[in-house]
């Protein structure tokens, strides 16, 4: 589970590095974890089963990375992650590393040429 648990972080700081790459204050990194990190983990099934949300915030809780995450390390730690949704959920995270990447590395060429 710890590769896992290294994916779904990165899955969250590669594109925080992109926002970091251009941000001129600290403030949005404040309204970041208020606004969209708290209310993941809340909603994404880290604390209690997705099923016991009302049907409307479902969806919401499943394009969140930190579902995919847990249902992950979730999947592995009890041995029941079949490899279907294994490499879904690990395609969905490295969406997110990719494309972090990739944004992050060119905000920071820019940044630093000038």
């Amino acid at each position: 589970a710890v590769l896992a648990a290294a994916l779904c972080g990165l899955a969250f700081a590669m594109p925080l590095a992109a926002y970091a790459a251009g941000a001129d204050t600290e403030r949005g990194f404040v309204a970041f974890q208020r606004f969209a990190l708290t209310p993941m983990l809340l909603f994404a099934g880290t604390f209690f089963p997705v099923s016991q949300l009302p049907a409307a915030v479902r969806p919401i809780a499943y394009v969140t990375p930190v579902w995919h995450g847990v249902e992950l390390c979730r999947g592995v730690t009890l041995g029941t992650l079949r490899a279907g949704p294994a490499l879904g959920h690990v395609a969905y995270l490295m969406s997110f590393v990719v494309v972090g990447t990739f944004v992050s590395v060119r905000r920071f060429a820019g940044r630093l040429a000038t």
